[in-house]
């Protein structure tokens, strides 16, 4: 079974517990939780709000292609409150690329393989630009190459950091 690392976030003021929720969710729907990460605050990334995110990452073993998980999550999203279409008029009407969300969880890694569809893009996408989504995936899967890039999370985030500064 492969192993599948998702980033969740959250941006709720209930964001603890809503990204609790998701990952007992997980672990009865998708697969089996095999290690999660500590919670690491950030900044919205694309737009603008008063509340901060709540990151963490999560590695699972499924039986599902990565289709069915990431049909899966998407439903876990919507249990737990996330509304896509009410996120795009909120987007529209601000003029930002994203808007706050109660939840959303992202295929970070599936296994070694890559994906780049209309339905799917794993390895997530600017892995190695996020700092959200570096923090949290290093922490559990820092040696864990990425396919196209060749470079760990670890690696990235170390590159990052330093570019930052």
């Amino acid at each position: 079974m492969p192993s599948v690392i998702l980033l969740l976030g959250s941006n709720d003021t209930s964001a603890e517990a809503i990204l609790r929720s998701a990952i007992a969710i997980i672990g009865h729907s998708v697969g089996a939780v095999v290690r999660t990460s500590a919670e690491y605050s950030s900044a919205p990334y694309g737009f603008t709000s008063e509340h901060a995110f709540v990151n963490r990452a999560v590695e699972i073993t499924t039986e599902h292609d990565a289709y069915e998980v990431l049909r899966r999550i998407n439903l876990i999203e919507a249990l737990l409150g996330r509304d896509r279409e009410e996120e795009r008029g909120i987007r529209e009407a601000r003029g930002e690329r994203y808007a706050s969300r109660p939840i959303d969880i992202d295929i970070v890694y599936y296994g070694d393989e890559s994906y780049d569809d209309d339905r799917l893009t794993i390895p997530y996408h600017y892995l190695d630009e996020r700092e959200y989504a570096l923090r949290p995936v290093a922490e559990i899967a820092a040696e864990r190459r990425h396919p196209a890039l060749r470079h760990t999370p670890i690696e990235m985030l170390n590159r990052l950091i330093t570019n930052k500064d």
